[in-house]
């Protein structure tokens, strides 16, 4: 009797034990997916390796699609999208959107808008507080009300949100991308706030850094000539994106006269510095006159720099509907056509870096927290409750404070945002209800000048510096975004809050914006320097570089009978002009005893011909010797102040070269030789390091790295042999850089070329997962398939056919 209760009961707990595993493998617990599903050899992980002989001929059944579509798959997987009408052509872009992109379009929308904590857990709530007191939801609302106010964006963003649900419902576990098993959800209906959301996105990733808690600290820790001698507004010498001596039009609205500072500058004592600052962030485009060219037609380059990840950022593609055949880089989760050219034209986008983001310090009601004090009076808070799901917790519920200004991003009591002890509001362009997809849908259809500035005039934010050539043979620039007539100084610090001078106030007209049409030069050229000369009537500041930009006026300055391969070298060109000022001089300054003691790398250096190759040591050794003594320096006059907010690379450099570096207090009676001595000794160091580990190949130290969204190695590729950094026109950084590399002939046969890091699809187990990763690595280009807009095509270049009908 006791024998057969204990087989029972041991009978019993083997089914609890069975059951116990059967559940834990079927169930998400906490932030781990359901393991039993990931391993499922018919649906789980397995089910996503595609076979490298993949047949992707379908035919396709929509209900909602008005009339038969064709979409033609190159040898790249580029699709050419044929349809009879706008809503079926942009239905069917958000199909294949989501067919090769879904995931990466799902996880950049929540990041957006405050919610990878649903799907990563309570791993994300600080970066989703952070989003969320960013007033980013707040920002993608507003421009969702423009978008569906416009009845040719409506129908744009109503088709494409269409076909993306179209997708999503045809899914089930086994089709589900790979990584949302990995995560352990599910994909959601997407929805037209969701591309709203991705455009904000971008806004702030271009236009979300600030200089002005920074500078708002300097300004009380240094005397005011030393602040604008060290950080000026224009770096001397500047090569501007609008053509030194361009005339500009007689201003329409009056230049405002600056209030007394002690009125709107508040003074602090000490500060978290705000959004770091990253050098060499930003990106190239230019346009050379078919006066200068071989061929006698305008070519048009763009490589916009930006994250480099997978799946990545672009998607290639051709949209063909009447009146509109153009082709060009996408972005996944938003329709059109956003980098690229059509019949008649050709375009390309550089960050402006006009300051288009203000702080305003609030001054709360001392015994009521729910106002603040503004002209004299005391305004309610305007409250925004924020729910913050939390993948295996309850909720988490915020609540954000507006003012007539902005959003209360920064937080009097520390707990939300960080070190910083004042309570912030933020101004922001990218809050007011833009609608730059009307921009994207009128610029993929313009036929010249006049209707592509008609479309420009849509894009408000993130301001661009927007290159353009066309088949006539006229190129043109245009520093493009909706700026304000600012007082001098207006918004270059945190301003008092409570004062009514501070507020934004009259728009300037875009057509007042900066522009220049077929310059005299014959060239014209973009790499985030300062937009404009001194004669550009508007007060404008920024966070502006100089280092690229004179390196592409150099080259294009010398260029008589430029052809497509003076224009794949020069995206390429991995010469520093930084390393061209500045070496000599700190060779110069080292003494004697280093230069015998050292001779190996002082001999490296010397006969360097500052090119940032993949495998230069010199490229090293500079690069690291130029880090310690810029870091040096500037620390020991800013030592309270992080590096990233020391003066400009190129303005150091200046300071260099006229002897003026050395004319500010020095601790311990250094001179700029002691400086010069200290960091050469710091990089030796490094350097020794290096050759007994890593070695010293600047691809090695430098690791340029295309990492997977989720950062997991398997999916990622790191130390990629490819030279340059942020000081030189090939900006191929640590995981930023290039992310499509465009060069557009407008002769009479549109030749066109193009590449970017990775490949059209999101799926890791596919072969079209990184195929272009090594022509971007090793600077070769493909041949860009622009194919005639007509419903009948030829077989040359075609490799699948969807057939698509109602």
């Amino acid at each position: 009797m006791n024998i057969m209760s204990g087989r029972a009961i041991t009978g019993f707990g083997l089914i609890v034990v069975v059951a116990a595993l059967v559940y834990t493998l079927d169930h998400s617990i906490g932030s781990l997916p359901a393991i039993g599903r990931l391993i499922d050899p018919i649906n789980g992980c397995w089910a996503n390796a595609e076979p490298v002989n993949k047949d992707f001929n379908e035919d396709h059944k929509f209900p909602g699609l008005q009339h038969q579509a064709s979409v033609w798959f190159d040898s790249l997987l580029i699709p050419h999208i044929h349809a009879a009408n706008d809503h079926d052509l942009y239905f069917i872009e958000g199909y294949i959107h989501a067919t090769f992109r879904l995931w990466q379009m799902d996880m950049e929308t929540r990041a957006a808008a405050g919610r990878v904590s649903e799907v990563i857990g309570e791993k994300g709530l600080k970066f989703d507080r952070k989003q969320r007191q960013k007033g980013m939801g707040y920002a993608a609302e507003n421009s969702l009300r423009a978008m569906e106010g416009d009845p040719r964006t409506k129908q744009m963003i109503d088709a494409y949100t269409e076909g993306v649900n179209n997708y999503i419902g045809s899914l089930c576990y086994r089709s589900y991308p790979l990584e949302y098993k990995l995560m352990g959800f599910a994909p959601e209906p997407w929805t037209n706030l969701k591309i709203s959301l991705l455009l904000k996105y971008m806004a702030d990733d271009l236009t979300g850094k600030t200089d002005d808690i920074a500078l708002t600290y300097l300004r009380d820790a240094l005397p005011k000539a030393e602040l604008d001698f060290l950080f000026p507004e224009k770096i001397t010498g500047s090569a501007p994106v609008i053509p030194n001596g361009t005339v500009f039009d007689r201003p329409s609205l009056a230049i405002p006269q600056p209030p007394a500072d002690s009125i709107v500058f508040p003074h602090f004592s000490a500060a978290d510095f705000g959004e770091a600052r990253e050098y060499g962030k930003g990106s190239n485009n230019w346009a050379i006159s078919g006066a200068r060219t071989a061929s006698g037609a305008a070519i048009l380059c763009n490589d916009p720099h930006l994250g480099l990840n997978l799946p990545s950022l672009w998607y290639e593609v051709q949209l063909q509907s009447p009146g509109m055949n153009v082709y060009g880089a996408s972005l996944p989760g938003t329709p059109g056509v956003v980098i690229g050219f059509n019949d008649s034209l050709t375009w390309g986008f550089t960050n402006n870096y006009r300051d288009v983001k203000d702080f305003y310090l609030i001054k709360p009601v001392a015994d009521d927290k729910n106002k603040y004090w503004f002209a004299g009076k005391q305004l309610d808070f305007t409250k925004r409750i924020e729910h913050i799901g939390i993948k295996g917790k309850l909720d988490v519920v915020d609540t954000i404070d507006y003012t007539i200004q902005g959003p209360v991003t920064y937080e009097e009591d520390n707990a939300k945002a960080g070190s910083l002890r004042k309570p912030l509001a933020m101004c922001w362009m990218a809050h007011r209800a833009t609608n730059e997809m009307l921009c994207i849908y009128l610029l993929n259809k313009a036929k010249n000048y006049n209707q592509f500035v008609d479309a420009i005039l849509n894009f408000q934010c993130p301001a661009q510096n927007m290159a353009y050539a066309d088949r006539v043979g006229n190129i043109a620039m245009w520093g493009q975004g909706q700026f304000v007539n600012k007082w001098k100084e207006q918004g270059k610090y945190v301003m008092e809050g409570s004062d009514s001078a501070t507020l934004w106030k009259e728009l300037i007209p875009m057509r007042e914006n900066p522009h220049v049409l077929n310059p005299l030069q014959g060239y014209v050229g973009s790499a985030n320097q300062s937009v404009t000369d001194s004669t550009y009537p508007y007060w404008y500041n920024g966070d502006f570089v100089e280092l690229r930009a004179w390196r592409i006026n150099q080259l294009l300055a010398g260029m008589q009978m430029a052809t497509i391969q003076d224009m794949f070298a020069m995206q390429q060109d991995t010469y520093s002009k930084l390393a061209e000022g500045a070496l000599p001089i700190m060779l110069k300054n080292l003494p004697a005893e280093l230069n015998n003691k050292y001779t190996k790398y002082i001999t490296e250096l010397n006969k360097w011909d500052f090119q940032l190759g993949a495998e230069s040591e010199a490229a090293t050794i500079f690069q690291v010797w130029w880090g310690y003594f810029f870091h040096d320096r500037w620390n020991d006059e800013l030592h309270k102040v992080p590096d990233d907010h020391y003066p400009l690379q190129e303005r150091t450099m200046q300071l260099m070269q006229s002897g003026e570096i050395n004319n500010y207090y020095v601790a311990n009676n250094k001179t700029i030789k002691n400086f010069y001595e200290q960091s050469f000794k710091e990089t030796v160091d490094s350097i020794q390091t290096l050759e007994r580990t890593i070695g010293t190949d600047w691809y090695k130290v430098k690791n340029t790295t295309v990492a997977h969204l989720t950062k997991l190695p398997a999916f990622s590729y790191d130390h990629l042999k490819i030279g340059g950094w942020g000081n030189t026109i090939n900006a191929a950084k640590g995981d930023h850089g290039p992310s499509w590399r465009m060069v557009v002939q407008m002769g009479k046969e549109i030749e066109a070329y193009g590449v970017y890091p990775g490949g059209q699809s999101g799926n890791p187990g596919s072969k079209y997962y990184a195929g272009f990763l090594p022509y971007w690595v090793e600077g070769k280009y493909y041949r860009l398939l622009f194919l005639p807009n007509t419903a009948k095509q030829s077989n040359d270049g075609i490799k699948y056919t969807w057939s698509v009908h109602s």
